[in-house]
């Protein structure tokens, strides 16, 4: 017997037989458990032994797809196949025991060798498929150590020929041009005992909070003409005849109009463009452009002064910009705020800046343009926008003047400038003020002695666009409020998109926090670029939280159902963290596959002490297109599925309400699943639906959230933010008891089951989530157990 199969043995309290080849069977008895400590029933209702799940994806909203025809044959196609795990039956029972707290195996963890050599398909089994691949015509892209997984590539012909099915081009919205299989699909028989699932298609199936308003495929970005040398064109009309010296005129529009020296260069109808006394940097008057609130300005709004560039030629301008374009994910896409020199037909020269800024007050920009110095060109200023219904934005121009000299005609000072510190062209002004963190905890860490003292979160509680760590960490009670901040251990965070460091530097600084973990980005299949709000929401929300924790940013560079599979794997194989974020999710009953293949994953996680936690979704009981649904893959019975509620706090940051509420008709997810069976460890919790698995399984705050992104502030929501927040807690939870915690599902609603709301959670008093609504008392599919009093739960867990 193998050393991996006597540990198992071990575990499990049993005398063990192995098969010859390591199949499928085994000769493990039924294992006599309590009621909440027997074995998950891991299987899809709908799925049987020998038959893979392989189905058309039924996608809704933002994420729906229309037919394009029949896909050529010779294009190329990626598959990938989700194998079976061997001895299931016995694994399900080996990680309820490891997961068990009532068990003397409680977090007994597997290595990764060890559940290789015994659960894993073996060597010759993936040999077997591979080897079918090859001889169909395919390429085998991608294997992992685990052997879970085979990506494999082969012409469209060569899929539609083995998997029996037809394969279509489609399009999907914002996301471009994609393939699926339209017709039902068959693995071949010499291997469909060793698959478990199949994909078929590059489908991005699953949303983020960033992108969760599904308007984007009502949008269209602009394009602009080119010059000779490939610079963007603005067309220029008539302009303000030049000062006959060349100067600037008129720079903080004192006359009380654009006249003399300005023009309105607008390509937008209606009165978007104005000289106005409503905000000033230090004079009477300042230059207005674009609409304070939606519908956006369509095309631009815009004011130009034509200039001879004098020697030095350093340019120096104030602006007052808003834009809720940054708060929505869509950055600069679709419309912005700019300042540019242009030439005499409209080309591009330089950019001054281009942002969807809030800057909530004044900021001045110095623009060094002595490299055009003699020239006559014209300086510009506007905002362009889509026209969409949902959307604004614009800004204030003042005191334009070459550095060094006054505007013409010199304004009179006012005794309250509001002007803010100056930023360089390419960055904003921090929003929010800073603090110092105290020096020391509140309270010493008692069990494990892992933690070391770390400094609690004791910035601001928010800002003006939302709430900051410490906003969280104190009304919550998070562990770093008690010297546990997460060093020595590593999150996974999932997504489309790396992060960029500089803007978690500014969000850590209005938030008063010292990170003293590291970040780092690794690309999965290539990686690429998505959801940058997503990421940058991700990223904060765990540093801002557990400042000591080691984060990496699994960038997958799309998030198809492949993409995913392929990530989790890679977290797993990588072996370094402890705790998986994945902040998306998608209607559960959309793509069965995609939930089976995810949840399989996540069972191997739990046995080798990998937490993973999932968004619940923002779209209440209805994920399903409107209709009741759940989400995954959150719903998979080996993911915590954290909702999300609303809380009001005091100015101290002392918890008083946790409620659930609508904000644009968004709320926190929840429901009953119609693919996966009761877990065991949901049985006999008061207020279960028996029917499947319940979600949520916890809940943390979902709005409003400050995000910096984009190169601005902005305000967003959704359990997109209390994922990462659960994350941080766990990842906390794991230092305080200088081990890895695991999979803490079983655990949290035992917890739960013998005390109640007395020690360790808050429960969530009233709101709704459209079909479910909270209740102080018992389990609900509004906010599940509730919040978890952080400090006291770490320790219980």
């Amino acid at each position: 017997m193998r050393k991996s199969s006597r540990v198992i043995a071990s575990l499990l309290g049993l005398t063990l037989t192995l098969t010859a080849c390591g199949g499928q069977s085994s000769s493990l008895p039924s294992m006599p458990m309590g009621t909440n400590g027997g074995p998950v029933d891991s299987s899809v209702q709908s799925s049987t032994p020998g038959k893979p799940l392989v189905t058309i994806p039924k996608l809704y909203g933002d994420l729906q797809y229309t037919d394009a025809g029949r896909r050529a044959g010779n294009a190329p196609l990626r598959v990938s196949l989700t194998l079976r795990y061997n001895h299931q039956a016995e694994l399900d029972r080996l990680v309820a025991r490891i997961s068990d707290p009532h068990s003397g195996s409680h977090r007994q963890f597997l290595t990764a060798t060890q559940f290789n050599e015994r659960f894993a398909p073996t060597e010759a089994q993936e040999k077997q498929v591979v080897r079918e691949l090859e001889r169909a015509g395919f390429t085998i892209v991608k294997q992992y150590p685990n052997r879970t997984i085979v990506d494999a590539m082969a012409r469209t012909s060569t899929v539609e020929h083995f998997f029996s099915t037809q394969i279509h081009s489609v399009r999907q919205g914002k996301h471009g041009d994609r393939y699926t299989n339209v017709t039902s699909a068959t693995v071949p028989s010499s291997i469909s005992k060793l698959v478990r699932d199949a994909s078929l298609n590059d489908l991005v199936v699953v949303r983020t909070v960033a992108d969760q308003s599904g308007v984007e495929s009502q949008r269209t970005a602009p394009q602009f003409p080119t010059d000779s040398q490939g610079r963007s064109v603005i067309p220029l009309g008539g302009v303000e005849p030049l000062d006959s010296t060349g100067k600037l005129v008129n720079g903080n529009f004192a006359s009380g109009s654009l006249s003399p020296g300005w023009i309105n260069e607008s390509s937008t109808r209606g009165n978007y463009v104005q000289v106005t006394t409503a905000q000033s940097y230090q004079s009477t008057y300042s230059a207005f452009m674009g609409t304070l609130a939606p519908p956006e300005i369509n095309g631009w709004a815009s004011i130009a002064q034509e200039v001879t560039v004098p020697s030095g030629g350093e340019l120096s301008f104030w602006v007052y910009q808003g834009s809720n374009e940054g708060q929505l994910g869509y950055g600069t896409k679709y419309a912005w705020q700019a300042g540019y020199l242009l030439n005499s037909r409209g080309s591009i020269l330089t950019t001054f800046y281009k942002t969807v800024n809030n800057t909530n007050g004044w900021v001045n920009y110095t623009v060094n343009l002595s490299a055009y110095a003699g020239q006559t060109d014209y300086i510009y200023f506007g905002c362009y926008g889509d026209g969409y219904s949902g959307t604004y934005v614009y800004q204030y121009v003042d005191d334009v003047a070459w550095a060094g000299a006054s505007p013409s005609p010199s304004p009179t000072p006012t005794a309250k400038p509001t002007a803010t510190p100056t930023a360089a062209p390419t960055a904003t002004p921090t929003a929010g003020p800073t603090a110092t963190p105290t020096a020391k905890p509140t309270a010493s860490p008692t069990p494990g002695s892992g933690c070391n003292n770390a400094a609690p979160d004791n910035g601001p509680l928010t800002n003006s666009d939302g709430t900051l760590a410490t906003g969280v960490a104190k009304p919550f009670d998070f562990p770093v409020q008690h010297g546990c901040n997460g060093a020595g251990y590593t999150a996974a965070i999932a997504i489309d998109d790396p992060v960029n460091t500089s803007y978690l530097a500014t969000y850590l600084s209005a938030a008063g926090v010292t990170q003293t973990g590291t970040v780092t980005n690794e690309a999965v299949d290539g990686g690429g670029s998505g959801d940058e709000a997503e990421v940058d929401l991700d990223v904060q929300t765990i540093s801002g939280l557990a400042p000591g924790a080691n984060i990496i940013v699994y960038d997958m560079g799309s998030l198809t159902d492949q993409a995913i599979e392929d990530t989790y794997n890679q977290v797993l194989t990588d072996g370094k963290a402890t705790a998986v974020n994945s902040s998306f999710g998608g209607c559960e009953s959309s793509d069965i596959p995609f939930a089976d293949s995810t949840n399989s994953i996540a069972e191997q996680g739990a046995a080798e002490g990998v937490e993973f936690s999932a968004s619940s979704g923002d779209s209440g009981s209805n994920e399903c297109n409107g209709s009741k649904g759940v989400s995954a893959p959150a719903g998979g019975p080996y993911f915590s599925s954290i909702g999300g509620i609303d809380f009001t706090d005091t100015s101290a940051g002392v918890l008083e309400t946790v409620t659930m509420g609508s904000v644009d008709g968004d709320s926190g997810g929840g429901g009953v699943s119609t693919v996966f069976s009761l877990p065991s460890y949901q049985s006999g919790i008061t207020g279960m639906i028996t029917t499947g698995r319940n979600q949520p399984d916890i809940s943390l705050p979902f709005y409003p959230v400050a995000v910096y992104t984009g190169g601005s502030w902005g305000e967003y929501l959704g359990t997109s933010w209390s994922s990462p927040a659960s994350v941080a807690m766990i990842i906390e939870a794991n230092q305080l008891h200088s081990t890895k915690l695991g999979w803490v599902d079983p655990t949290i609603y035992s917890l739960f089951g013998s005390t109640g709301y007395s020690d360790y959670y808050t429960p969530c008093t009233s709101g709704n989530n459209i079909a479910y609504t909270c209740s102080a008392t018992e389990y609900n599919q509004a906010a599940g157990i509730g919040t978890p009093k952080g400090w006291a739960l770490a320790n219980a867990l």
